[in-house]
């Protein structure tokens, strides 16, 4: 096992407050997190995000870090470290081999919970769930007293649909922190995105590239690489942060699960598509002091419908929520009756204690578990009164047909999930 794994899966903060599975892997804030990319990029472009989590540790880019006039940041969903270490031991023509070579290769952790909504605001802000406020996939929000999806911010039960945006939702005002476009642009520092054409203007992007210079929108892996390297081109003599988001990995995995062999096509399809229509095409003036950080929001694991409980299994226990468990499969948040908090952490633990560990909000909240800094306002009322999370393949979902809908899922605290790439590498070497 890599020296740095190993040192990323042991760790535990020495004043934590929660007693976790040996197995977890506990978000590192500090410094090795991608957390920890968006003050790194500024940093390295002559600029700073007041207030955010601090940059890499120093050693991480060493002397990559000379001279860059432009960063380009990608982030393959859910190409978790673990699934980018096998399939790179399978096939040695990948580009991240060399890559990796002349630049660094290493693993670092995602943050909590790992789930996209929530990881990519703290790539594309700097700052932790604690301080942005968006926790996962679903929640339930006070200020419109509804629990959400908060991705295209519908009701759980119409998921995509806008509805919030009809009722006069302004993504823009949502999360509690700038954009790293908004803070970036008056220092000087361009900021361009290419993303998928279908995602350019969900309630999600409108949040996380507030401020930014341009979002482009693509349609296909192949223009995906096409676009990255015209928006380089024509941002050549600009300190520049150019970012680009991929989700077929994840989507792949959550139908197939992630050690499916289609996770293995996809990435080798990334890599191809990245030497041939991105890195042997730029021009030199596009290479010259340009640094390629490759990332993603987390991995997944893998979770067979008959390792999943059932909430319309468990009558009690649905009498004694006043809602249905929102935040992720893996990690439900359970919003309980009034007088009924005791009485239900002892059923989920009697009934539910070998697949996952139970805590209460406070304990949560005051864990670090959702990263430092002054906590979110909203941010109490998002979390659960009691939050579970899995151990091993386990996952919390109301109805069968929910349990059986997906054979990869995310959120959870496994290095499956948490322990992601960070491939450094500068391209004018």
């Amino acid at each position: 096992m890599d020296r740095l794994e190993q040192e990323l899966r042991s760790y535990r903060p020495a004043k934590g407050v929660l007693d976790l599975p040996g197995e977890f892997v506990w978000p590192r804030y500090e410094g090795r997190c991608v957390g920890n990319l968006a003050q790194t990029a500024a940093g390295l472009l002559g600029a700073e995000i007041p207030g955010a989590l601090p940059a890499l540790d120093a050693h991480i880019l060493g002397d990559l870090a000379d001279g860059v006039k432009r960063v380009v940041l990608l982030v393959m969903d859910a190409m978790g470290w673990l699934q980018l270490q096998r399939v790179m031991a399978q096939h040695d023509d990948l580009i991240f081999h060399p890559l990796a070579e002349k630049g660094r290769l290493v693993p670092i952790t995602t943050t909590f919970l790992s789930t996209t909504n929530s990881v990519l605001s703290t790539i594309w802000s700097g700052h932790p769930p604690l301080e942005h406020g968006l926790l996962g996939f679903e929640l339930y929000l006070r200020e419109w007293m509804m629990a959400v999806e908060a991705i295209g911010f519908s009701s759980v039960n119409e998921l995509f649909a806008n509805t919030l945006l009809k009722w006069g939702f302004e993504p823009e005002e949502f999360l509690a922190v700038p954009s790293v476009g908004q803070v970036l642009g008056p220092q000087g520092v361009s900021t361009v995105s290419v993303i998928h054409k279908n995602f350019t203007t969900t309630p999600l992007s409108r949040m996380h590239f507030r401020g930014a210079d341009e979002v482009r929108g693509h349609s296909y892996a192949s223009d995906l690489w096409v676009t990255l390297r015209q928006a380089l081109a024509d941002n050549r003599d600009k300190r520049l942060l150019l970012g680009g988001y991929w989700p077929a990995v994840d989507t792949l995995a959550h139908k197939y699960g992630p050690d499916d062999e289609t996770g293995v096509a996809e990435m080798r399809a990334i890599s191809m598509l990245m030497e041939t229509l991105f890195l042997e095409q730029l021009e030199p003036a596009d290479r010259d002091g340009t640094l390629l950080l490759v990332t993603a929001d987390h991995g997944q694991m893998r979770t067979p419908a008959s390792e999943i409980a059932v909430l319309d299994d468990h009558p009690q226990l649905r009498d004694m929520l006043w809602m249905a468990p929102v935040g992720e499969s893996r990690v439900p948040f359970f919003y309980t009756r009034n007088g009924e908090t005791d009485a239900t952490r002892e059923y989920l633990e009697r009934h539910f204690g070998d697949q996952f560990v139970f805590f209460s909000r406070e304990q949560i909240l005051q864990s670090g578990l959702l990263g430092p800094g002054k906590m979110y306002a909203e941010v109490p009322y998002r979390v659960g009164d009691i939050v579970g999370i899995a151990k091993g393949p386990h996952a919390f979902s109301w109805n069968q047909e929910d349990a059986e809908r997906l054979l990869g899922r995310h959120g959870g605290l496994s290095p499956e999930e948490m322990l992601v790439p960070l491939l450094v590498a500068r391209l004018d070497a």
